[in-house]
């Protein structure tokens, strides 16, 4: 079954999802498509469809190049070269260049979403799928395109007409996630909340992925949930909880869902329900248990701090501690377990370490020109020359506030005019022009 790489793509997941799924009906409806790797495993297994649809805003135009140029691809040896070479040919609509996106790009991310992917697609340490494998998954797919013949569309999912759809007809949704940043989609092309809506008014069948979230609640229990570790995000792992629901009944074989799982589908569904009044004040009550929860840790923190903030050789400074290991390192170690990236730590010792008081004192000269600028005038026009002749110098030797000197000088200049009675310097300029044309007229 061939996998093509994709943000998201559920190549890893696809042959269990493939499994809940009806295995015969009329059509079958790819709503958000991506590349393909839930119909590719499904046409592999031989699902019995008369129909099949494909969907997508984003992608559609690699299925219409699998179709017409996939048998023939010879995919290159990876580099840098190679990938903005496709890339600019990409933008003309290069079928060559369409298909070999995801095995040049990043993750399957594109050309201008995601960069290049490293390795040269011929070794060992290639970090991803090799050339030889990528040109035989594409061709692959075009076989399968080939016996299915599907319909490839790239609509807003809203202009397909699902509620034509019957209960002979299957729809599959993996649509990006909430709150996840999916550049081709936005909150106005998947539009949960009547996305929702049409599942649960929908005559036909329908299977969905998601993660837990307060929008999918509505959908009631998902029948198979797994913890997964998503990856490339911030360099690293992140757990994750990958769900599934459906408005039909399925056979999971007695599989149970992970640990925890009830408890926060829970937590969920009772946030849902509360009103806003009730949602305020539960807020502000676990808000107190976190501070309480981190006021209890600050002195482990500052401790841990000076420890590892002393030079690496002075180990009766740091009492034990590794000599290469960082405070940077160890809360990002702890990062998993704390639920706090290290920029909150940070501020939560802002003020409370030795550096941190240092670095404040140096802000201190700068604080009253950046957040409070000097609106008071000097009272004479030599201490106004004065301060435009140091804020020149100023700006001659450091850009910092560049424009907040700029508007002063300004400022200085119309006070100077007002002050010697010459508001209106180019008025006197052209009298002063007159007075000497006519004084040479004279002398002639």
């Amino acid at each position: 079954m061939p996998r093509i790489p994709y943000p998201g793509g559920k190549g890893r997941l696809s042959k269990t999802i493939v499994s809940f799924l009806p295995k015969r009906g009329r059509t079958f409806v790819d709503l958000f498509a991506g590349k393909g790797n839930i119909f590719w495993e499904a046409a592999s297994q031989g699902l019995d469809y008369r129909d099949w649809w494909l969907n997508d805003i984003s992608t559609s135009r690699f299925f219409h190049a699998i179709k017409r140029a996939g048998y023939k691809l010879k995919v290159p040896t990876r580099s840098r070269t190679e990938y903005e070479r496709q890339r600019q040919a990409s933008i003309s609509g290069d079928l060559t260049a369409i298909l070999l996106e995801p095995y040049l790009s990043f993750s399957g991310g594109g050309y201008f979403s995601a960069g290049c992917k490293g390795g040269t697609g011929r070794d060992k340490n290639y970090g991803g799928v090799s050339a030889s494998g990528y040109e035989r998954a594409i061709h692959q797919c075009h076989d399968l395109m080939r016996k299915t013949q599907p319909r490839v569309t790239n609509l807003d999912w809203r202009k397909l007409g699902l509620q034509s759809l019957s209960e002979q007809d299957v729809v599959f949704l993996d649509p990006p996630y909430p709150a996840s940043n999916v550049r081709s989609y936005s909150e106005d092309t998947v539009g949960y909340d009547e996305l929702i809506e049409t599942l649960l008014r929908a005559r036909f069948r329908w299977v969905m992925c998601g993660y837990l979230h307060p929008l999918l609640c509505r959908l009631g229990e998902p029948f198979w949930a797994k913890d997964v570790k998503l990856l490339c995000v911030r360099g690293e792992e992140e757990g994750r909880t990958e769900c599934l629901w459906s408005n039909f009944r399925v056979r999971t074989k007695g599989r149970a869902l992970p640990p925890l799982f009830r408890n926060k589908l829970r937590s969920l569904a009772d946030a849902a329900s509360l009103s806003f009044a009730d949602l305020d004040a539960k807020v502000d009550e676990r808000l107190q248990t976190v501070v309480r929860d981190l006021n209890a840790l600050l002195p482990y923190f500052l401790e841990m701090h000076s420890r590892l903030c002393a030079p690496g050789k002075r180990t009766d400074l740091r009492r034990g501690a590794p000599p290469e290991l960082t405070w940077t390192v160890w809360v990002e170690s702890k990062r998993h377990k704390l639920g706090r990236s290290l920029r909150t730590i940070q501020y939560l010792l802002r003020g409370k370490t030795e550096a941190s008081q240092n670095r404040q004192l140096l802000l201190q000269p700068h604080a009253t020109l950046r957040y409070e600028p000097d609106l008071t005038l000097p009272e004479t026009p030599m201490e106004i020359a004065t301060e435009m002749s140091r804020l020149v110098l100023e700006m001659r030797d450091n850009t910092l506030h560049e424009k907040q000197r700029k508007q002063r000088l300004e400022l200085l200049a119309e006070h100077f005019l007002r002050l010697t009675g010459r508001e209106n310097l180019g008025s006197i300029l052209e009298t002063e022009t007159d007075d000497s044309e006519q004084h040479r007229i004279t002398l002639n």
